[in-house]
């Protein structure tokens, strides 16, 4: 990346205390990039049971509160790695005439090129079908609440983000591109995991708006739990966290001094009253000074009623001003509400993409991603605040009114899927005209298309998982 702003207030992570009932889990397997995070989960579950525990597939589906399908390919994942082995005993007189699996789970993996490779010293712990190979923890550790391993407000997806959270220093500036960097999922995977824990109150994520930051630019403020908050607390939280940022942004500003205010409104008035030197003032000093504010504010008048729609008709016809004056006042006028209505819609689009956002997703090649989100607002805005009547789009005309709502409605996943699906197409020539046609299809048919997908994964689920549709 580029460019790091510094955010306006840091992210945090509000932990329990630690004093009974939690397990000490080794950080290297927590922030494998390498496994998934409902995988990083079972492996963290199994290290916090019991050592009575029996571990088959059954016992784990009902502990991660999965089927069996995703068990499985959790425990295939985990021995892809080098997390756990399985042995297959055949039957005999010992074991009921019936296969018997011995499980072998490690914390730590020489498999895993995404783990730092350490000197590590393994404490085994048996259990009746299965041994548990667990880090000796002097040193990369964390300790999780072994509520929030055997919660049932969370899935195995949303505790694997946790896990992960939990293990990061204090000092981890989050965003969505941060935390796909530490995960195996991609953006979409991890924007979904981030939007249940808000809903379900294990992350407070607050929005800063430009006027309310350092950089004058949009921040998110991440607050992760290891408890559930309820709406209203969430609320406040949120609101705290606002009105501390709105104190350290306010703090932040340089402070004028009132010297050179003074000075400033001393040199004004010496140029208005003609002064030729300070050091020998004259002795008409005082009414000098008084002649020339009388005769500034009289010229501010006059010019606050040129700028004044309805007094442009009598100043035309005054003998005072020529046509030429009015004509270029009235294009000053036509030019500052132009200006402010670019401004305003800047601001609304930003908003609307969540920019901030956007340009941490736009900076993970390396790139300036922000300056690149700057000028997509721009293509926006041209887009809303156009003088022209349409826009031809496949060649079919766009009515300025129908593109201007549309480009009002675009948010930034359908700017992201704009921009991936343009990445499949060879041989564009106006990457702008096609970001804005594609941007255009993508606003018409976005929540159809979620709403197709979301059908179709609850139905693959219950397929796959043998849940009644």
């Amino acid at each position: 990346m580029d460019r790091i702003i510094e955010k306006t207030i840091g992210d945090t992570v509000c932990r329990i205390h630690k004093t009974a009932d939690f397990t000490l889990l080794s950080n290297g397997f927590i922030r494998s990039t390498r496994i998934s995070c409902q995988s990083i989960t079972l492996l963290a579950s199994v290290m916090g049971l019991p050592t009575k525990w029996n571990y088959t597939v059954k016992g784990l589906e009902k502990i991660m509160d999965v089927g069996e399908t995703a068990v499985r390919n959790m425990l295939d994942e985990l021995k892809t790695w080098g997390y756990l082995t399985i042995t297959k005993i055949s039957p005999n007189k010992e074991n009921g005439g019936r296969f018997k699996y011995i499980y072998d789970f490690y914390e730590y993996s020489e498999l895993d090129d995404s783990v730092p490779k350490l000197d590590v010293v393994m404490v085994t712990f048996t259990a009746d079908n299965a041994t548990l190979y667990k880090v000796q923890k002097d040193c990369h550790f964390t300790a999780v609440s072994n509520k929030l391993l055997r919660s049932k407000k969370l899935n195995p997806k949303q505790k694997g983000l946790l896990l992960k959270v939990m293990t990061l220093p204090n000092t981890w500036r989050f965003s969505v591109s941060g935390i796909v960097a530490i995960c195996k999922e991609g953006v979409s995977a991890v924007k979904a995991r981030i939007s249940e824990l808000i809903k379900i109150g294990f992350l407070v994520r607050t929005q800063l708006r430009s006027n309310e930051t350092k950089s004058r630019h949009f921040e998110y403020i991440y607050e992760f739990f290891e408890f559930a908050l309820n709406k209203d607390d969430a609320e406040k939280k949120s609101e705290k966290t606002r009105k501390k940022a709105k104190k350290a942004a306010k703090e932040a500003k340089p402070k004028k001094s009132k010297k050179s205010k003074k000075k400033a409104a001393f040199d004004a008035q010496k140029q208005d009253s003609g002064f030729q030197s300070m050091e020998s003032p004259q002795a008409e000093l005082p009414q000098a000074e008084k002649q020339a504010q009388y005769k500034k504010d009289k010229s501010k008048k006059k010019n606050k009623k040129l700028f004044d729609k309805s007094s442009i008709s009598s100043a035309q016809e005054s003998k005072s001003f020529n046509g030429s004056a009015v004509e270029n006042s009235d294009e000053r006028l036509n030019d500052e509400a132009r200006k402010a209505e670019i401004e305003e819609y800047t601001e609304i689009v930003k908003e609307n993409i969540d920019y901030w956002e956007l340009g941490d997703w736009l900076c993970q090649d390396g790139r300036d991603g922000y300056a690149e989100a700057d000028e997509i607002v721009g293509f926006i805005v041209d887009e809303i605040c156009s003088d022209l009547p349409y826009t031809v789009i496949k060649k079919q005309k766009i009515y300025r009114e129908t593109m201007r709502s549309a480009m009002l409605k675009a948010n930034i996943h359908m700017v992201e899927n704009a921009l991936l699906n343009m990445a499949k197409v060879d041989g564009i020539h106006e990457f702008q005209r096609y970001f804005i046609t594609t941007l255009y299809n993508e606003t018409l048919s976005y929540h159809f298309n979620e709403g197709c997908e979301c059908r179709w994964a609850a139905n693959a689920v219950a397929r796959d998982f043998g849940y009644a549709v």
